[in-house]
């Protein structure tokens, strides 16, 4: 006998069978299906439960906010009667009218029957059916249909609080309470300060007095209380806009900043800076040549062969700071700021401070800052603009010396292209390492890395916490070496949130008998002994590898074609046989390339699509791009051209 739903999705580590319960409870009250309550009640998020069905159905889905957006023209809804429409709650989304086929989003895209009847109604030669949730389509009708405008406010607008269970295998049920992170950002003050929260008080302990223990907002607040609210990643958006603006005059120099903080930020992630402080990475990216002289750029690799501008710079340094002193800016970007321009050897300005003295996120930004000031910008102090292999010769010659030898190593790593085309075919999947020791950090991060993984390593629980607040991994690893309570509870928070509860998590360590069964019993998905690293990575690349079977998820991918030729680029994601959507922006130019299983089937840029759009896609020599591996196509295909080919024919000039 077929495995019932519930059944199925335990299996698949989505959910518990505690929450089963509840929604099997619900149902009995609402009559709705039973994947509709578990997301009606908050133990599974809608795009994971989209993706299970879709796997199981052999079809893509469409979740609530793509429905809410999409453009259904009106001879298209015209080919489906309402009523119909209605009755099996199914809704047309696009038209082939050479190819005869209809594409509609159905609850039940494996009813053939259903979808012979909607054929033959619509006097189709074929129905694909991508799957949906019963409520979103309900939704989507009112909308598209009735034209009601207010069709989506109920399933989009997210409840102030919501009522969770913790969703710990074998645990008791208690209730937390979320408040939702909405960022009102109305003006661009001086008065909002950017502060980051302890994330360590994101972590509850069950109440002993029958209170609902209540998940901390991760909103950033100005000073003197909630008045406003900004989130740190809010800011950091806001900054780019409006320094981008400004760059916009800056030949040399258009779109410096948001490159940098992109490039650095990467830099940063993989030598295991927590969130806190690649936010401050960011800021201090985008802030660094205001008030400084527009006529030249200063940067370390331009100081160091010229002294009229490493004295200038000295005095130069100082500038952003002073323009943004009424802001309360985190403490670390006033100190990147007003490091950038010292070197690993003690040679550079303003104070000649060297090696570890100088902090991580002014060594990140100055080897990035240096290779794109290189690279980019002719009027540098060499006089010329270096060729990319000429720039990375820089770099590793000036290692030790300029630069600080592990950051110079892993910018090398990251304009040779090779970090990007590793994530690119992880469709951007990672793996988190929380390990304090510093040794068993390092072997624990090669091993993961020789098994194909993409992988960062962090020294603290706080990093792992971060992970899991911004759902920023694929497989977390955590050590017992940072404390069996602080590890316990570090499960407590994933297993108790729906878009973490499903979240492989492998614990490494020698605990006795009766700590094993509190890691297992508390959620750990796995415990793993810590002395054989291979048989660790092993396991944890066998984790990533079924919550990939299991239709996990993949992150958007973003990066440029100086960090990867559009030759390259193209190759990558064909050899992989990606679907999905490349977007590509050179300044305000934009357009996208909708692959499917390694094959562009729709392509738009400046207001035209087809074969036109995409040779001007093609034609791009810089741009700017991002990946999404679970964007979905709305429109209907215009083509199917392999990328291999595209690529072969791309001049790498």
């Amino acid at each position: 006998m077929a495995k019932k739903l519930g059944e199925r999705l335990i299996e698949a580590g989505l959910v518990n069978a505690a929450a089963v319960e509840q929604a099997l409870e619900h149902q009995k009250i609402t009559g709705h299906k039973l994947g509709d309550c578990l997301v009606e009640l908050g133990l599974l998020q809608e795009a994971g439960l989209l993706r299970f069905l879709a796997s199981e159905f052999q079809t893509r889905f469409v979740t609530a906010d793509k429905l809410a957006k999409a453009k259904i023209a009106t001879e298209v809804l015209d080919r489906l009667p309402v009523r119909l429409a209605e009755a099996q709650n199914v809704l047309p989304l696009a038209v082939d009218p050479e190819r005869k086929l209809l594409s509609v989003v159905a609850a039940e895209p494996q009813n053939q029957a259903l979808m012979d009847e909607i054929a033959l109604v619509t006097g189709m030669s074929e129905v694909y059916a991508y799957v949906g949730l019963r409520s979103a389509i309900a939704a989507a009708i009112r909308k598209h249909y009735y034209g009601d405008p207010t069709a989506f406010a109920a399933l989009l607008e997210p409840a102030a609080t919501q009522a969770r269970p913790d969703s710990r295998p074998g645990a008791a049920e208690h209730n937390r309470t979320t408040t939702s992170a909405r960022s009102n950002f109305t003006s661009f003050s001086t008065q909002y300060r950017v502060e980051t929260t302890d994330p360590r008080a994101r972590v509850q302990r069950p109440s002993t007095t029958g209170t609902p223990a209540v998940r901390p907002s991760t909103q950033r607040r100005e000073p003197g209380g909630p008045r406003g609210m900004v989130s740190d990643s809010d800011y950091v958006e806001t900054l780019s806009i409006l320094v981008g603006l400004l760059e916009q005059d800056r030949q040399r120099h258009r779109g410096h900043s948001a490159q940098l903080a992109r490039q650095a930020g990467i830099v940063g992630q993989r030598m295991g800076m927590p969130h806190k402080e690649l936010t401050a990475l960011s800021i201090a990216a985008y802030l660094h040549d205001l008030g400084k002289p527009a006529e030249r750029h200063f940067s370390l690799a331009s100081n160091a062969v010229n002294p009229e501008w490493k004295a200038q710079a000295k005095v130069a340094c100082r500038a952003p700071t002073r323009m943004f002193e009424t802001v309360h800016l985190p403490g670390q970007v006033n100190t990147i700021l007003a490091q950038l321009y010292e070197a690993w050897d003690g040679s550079g300005t303003p104070q000649g401070a060297k090696g570890e003295d100088i902090t991580l996120g002014a060594r990140i930004l100055a080897a990035v800052d240096s290779f794109l000031e290189l690279t980019k910008n002719p009027g540098n102090a060499h006089g010329k603009a270096f060729t990319k292999e000429a720039a990375l010769e820089h770099l590793r010659k000036n290692a030790g010396v300029l630069y600080d030898p592990v950051v110079a190593d892993i910018v090398t790593q990251l304009q040779s292209g090779e970090l990007l085309r590793h994530r690119l075919e992880s469709d951007g999947r990672q793996v988190l390492i929380a390990e304090p020791d510093e040794a068993s950090r390092g072997e624990l991060l090669e091993a993961v890395l020789k098994q194909g993984l993409v992988a960062h390593a962090l020294s603290t629980l706080e990093g792992a916490q971060d992970g899991l607040s911004r759902q920023d991994c694929d497989v977390l690893v955590v050590s017992l070496r940072l404390g069996q309570q602080e590890v316990l509870e570090l499960l407590q928070q994933a297993r108790s949130a729906p878009e973490t509860a499903g979240l492989p998590i492998a614990v490494v360590g020698e605990p006795d008998g009766p700590t094993r069964e509190r890691l297992m019993m508390g959620g750990a998905t796995v415990v793993l002994p810590a002395g054989d690293k291979p048989a660790v990575a092993k396991a944890v690349r066998s984790l990533l590898e079924d919550r990939v079977q299991h239709n996990g998820p993949g992150r958007v991918v973003r990066g440029s074609f100086d960090e990867l030729p559009p030759k390259e680029l193209l190759r990558t994601l064909g050899g992989g046989q990606k679907s999905g959507r490349l977007h590509l922006r050179q300044h305000t130019l934009e357009g996208y390339l909708h692959l499917e299983r390694g094959r562009v089937v729709f392509a738009s840029f400046g207001g035209h699509s087809g074969e036109p759009a995409l040779q001007a896609l093609l034609r791009l020599k810089q741009a700017d791009f991002q990946y999404d591996p679970d964007a979905l196509l709305l429109d209907v295909p215009q083509m199917d051209q392999d990328l291999q080919v595209l690529a072969a024919a791309v001049n790498p000039g």
